[in-house]
């Protein structure tokens, strides 16, 4: 009986547990091997374009650079990036207005206007993800 009530504590501990996402790894592709640092943000709907989301800094290389969090949530994200060629750490724009530097935005192929985090946002299941976000650079 004894050993029973302990089985029972120990499943509704785990239970109680939350649930913990695999890692979710955002491949950055078309990547250049140029000065500075890519610097990437993954933010929820709450920290979206706010202090508060997952940063990570990493070297640039030629092709894809990848970027690992670990142990998320499942939920919705929105993903972010850009390379800091200029060593400033903010994003350069030209006389135009448009990215100076390489940028990187999750959906941005569906983006018509600002960034917004429903327009760039996706799914990571408890299992966790792989997803592809191109790097673009200006010319």
């Amino acid at each position: 009986m004894k050993a029973l009530a302990v089985c029972i504590s120990a499943l509704a501990a785990m239970a109680a547990a939350p649930a913990f996402a695999g890692d979710l790894t955002i491949e950055l592709t078309g990547a250049k091997a140029r000065p500075g640092k890519i610097i990437a943000v993954l933010s929820t709907k709450d920290t979206f374009q706010k202090s508060g989301g997952m940063e990570q800094t990493v070297d640039p290389t030629d092709g894809t650079v990848r970027l690992v969090f670990r142990d998320l949530p499942p939920g919705e994200y929105a993903f972010m990036a850009f390379h800091d060629e200029s060593q400033d750490g903010d994003l350069q724009f030209d006389a135009g207005g448009m990215p100076a530097e390489g940028w990187a935005l999750s959906n941005a192929d569906k983006l018509r206007g600002p960034p917004s985090f429903e327009a760039m946002k996706f799914s990571v299941p408890a299992e966790g993800a792989t997803v592809a976000v191109p790097l673009v650079y200006p010319r």
